[in-house]
């Protein structure tokens, strides 16, 4: 009796044993293509869809990629500019790498495209700055408010803090340098500085309307905020566009002014902007609050006596409430969050312009 009933509680361990096993098995998520990838032709952020996949690449200003996956093989067709063609890749079994050829169209001569996919680093996020140029002339002193940055986020308590400054000259360029954000692996700010107008961005003679800021930005998932620095931007309906016309898959807070900044007040408003986004962590909504207990001169009123005029920091958050309407708890501005919750983006009048 003690043998039969011995056997049937070491069956039991067995099969349970067995079970949990092949439950742990199950709840690990099978390879995917889906992700950021370092290849042979620039980095590569693919999406996953049930069989179909869709992605960019880096290799131009617009190299596009598109295809199903049948088991751990993806077919794609992809296109550079005006050139297309056609390729596969096989993912590895451990999901870490891949392995296939490509060929143009119309050509016999297949080549080599390998991958390894790209891990975000924990803890680190990015400031990305696109400042156009302030100068109308040689007589001019140059202007350059990314460097001022660069250099902030250089103290010890913002270590985790990624900073890269591009300039821009025109629409193009502006998209151009846009795009790489979804290339980076880590959350990104985005501070877009410049001067700004009711109906948008201006460089030159050149007005980059919603239309054109919302394609900037279309697709980068890992951005967590768009700062619009420019003066009169959250004034205009240009923020609500952008947010309308990204749709439901991509929410993305807004920030910025509804007022003509003046070069002084805007960049110590920044500062302290971003150091409650970056370095203290907040959310756009809270960073906001936060800014304008700090720097009174920031909020929507001005007060009596101050040289600056409010600037009207507000921020137009994913669900497209702003700040100006919504309530913010007072007891959670100022709270330490966890590190990749929110983050911001730029635009001003130069020095020598007034209020």
């Amino acid at each position: 009796m003690k043998q039969l009933l011995f056997t049937i509680a070491l069956a039991t361990l067995v099969f349970t044993s067995s079970g949990n096993a092949q439950e742990t098995e199950a709840s690990e998520p099978a390879p995917t293509f889906e992700g950021l990838w370092e290849t042979s032709y620039g980095r590569m952020r693919l999406n996953l869809e049930g069989a179909n996949v869709s992605g960019e690449y880096s290799y131009t200003a617009v190299s596009k990629v598109q295809g199903t996956v049948e088991g751990d093989r993806l077919t794609f067709e992809y296109s550079v500019g005006e050139k297309k063609g056609e390729g596969w890749f096989e993912l590895a079994e451990d999901g870490e790498t891949f392995a296939g050829r490509w060929r143009e169209e119309g050509s016999e001569r297949w080549s080599r495209w390998r991958g390894t996919r790209i891990t975000p680093e924990r803890g680190v996020v990015w400031l990305v700055i696109l400042e156009a140029h302030w100068e109308t002339s040689i007589a001019e002193e140059e202007y350059a408010f990314g460097d001022m940055l660069r250099s902030y986020f250089t103290m010890a308590s913002a270590s985790h803090v990624r900073v890269r400054y591009r300039t821009f000259h025109d629409e193009k360029d502006l998209r151009r340098w846009s795009r790489e954000v979804k290339f980076l692996a880590e959350p990104v700010t985005l501070l877009i500085s410049s001067h700004g107008i009711p109906e948008g961005v201006t460089v030159g003679e050149e007005v980059i309307k919603a239309e054109a800021l919302a394609d900037c930005v279309r697709g980068s998932h890992n951005l967590e905020v768009l700062h619009l620095s420019g003066c009169s931007m959250m004034k205009s309906d240009v923020p609500a566009t952008i947010q309308r016309l990204l749709g439901p898959d991509q929410k993305l807070p807004i920030t910025g002014y509804t007022t003509a900044v003046a070069w002084d007040a805007s960049a110590l408003a920044d500062f302290v902007y971003l150091s409650m986004l970056l370095i203290h962590r907040m959310s756009p909504t809270e960073a906001v609050a936060q800014t304008h207990i700090l720097a009174p001169f920031t909020r929507e009123d001005r007060i009596p006596g101050a040289r600056f005029q409010a600037l009207g920091l507000r921020s137009l958050s994913a669900d497209g409430k702003s700040s100006a309407t919504e309530p913010v708890d007072a007891e959670r501005v100022g709270r330490r969050q966890r590190p990749g919750s929110g983050r911001p983006g730029r635009a001003r009048q130069r020095p020598d312009e007034s209020e």
